[in-house]
């Protein structure tokens, strides 16, 4: 059984009741069906109802739980068309991202992406895939982060936890080599500023994920 920790810092606690039970979900912790009685959060936060029930429905609007009537709030079954939708929506929105990130990249930014390459190909050559899993969220948020889009960054976070978590429940192994070579192709044109050439990577990039979760030929 989950044992939620204590909350002392009472400034925006359904936020941070969101976020315990979010990194549980994501984290593997709490698995798909765990049913979540909103009085035994509470009573293991020592905090009140009210927050929780407000975390709850932030993550049933984010898709992380679902009210099933007589039964009460549970943790969200894995669905592989939920995560196609997942997948679908990252890869449109992700074409979009990198578009506005090769007219705002500058110097900087294109180190940072380079010193991540660096990493994922120490992480590759030592066959780490959960290093090189995390470095690969690392720069798809980093390119995000370039848009400059408050929005589009929070909806991709979302979007990237769900999927991420999902990917791993599934059991979906990682195309290492292959994705690694797609990630210095967008860096190179980034580094050109090819907002075109950068776009037709990106679908690349993300259409062989989905293909590779999917099994498609």
């Amino acid at each position: 059984m989950i044992i939620f920790p204590e909350i002392k810092n009472h400034e925006l606690l359904s936020q941070k009741v969101y976020r315990i039970i979010k990194r549980d979900i994501i984290q593997g912790k709490l698995v798909s069906d765990t049913r979540l009685y909103e009085e035994k959060i509470a009573e293991q936060m020592n905090i009140s109802r009210t927050p929780v029930r407000e975390a709850l429905r932030l993550l049933s609007a984010e898709g992380f739980v679902k009210l099933i009537p007589n039964i009460g709030i549970v943790v969200n079954q894995i669905s592989p068309q939920d995560l196609l939708d997942v997948l679908n929506v990252r890869l449109q929105l992700e074409i979009y991202a990198v578009t506005l990130a090769a007219q705002k990249v500058t110097e900087k930014d294109i180190e940072n992406l380079k010193i991540i390459i660096r990493q994922m190909e120490e992480s590759l050559a030592a066959k780490d895939a959960i290093t090189f899993s995390n470095l690969n969220l690392k720069y798809h948020k980093s390119i995000i982060k370039i848009s400059d889009n408050k929005k589009l960054i929070e909806i991709c976070d979302n979007l990237h936890q769900q999927s991420e978590h999902w990917i791993k429940a599934l059991g979906v192994q990682e195309r290492l080599e292959e994705s690694l070579q797609e990630h210095i192709n967008i860096y190179n044109s980034l580094k050109a500023r090819d907002a075109d050439k950068v776009k037709q990577i990106m679908y690349i990039h993300i259409s062989n994920l989905i293909k590779n979760v999917f099994k498609e030929d």
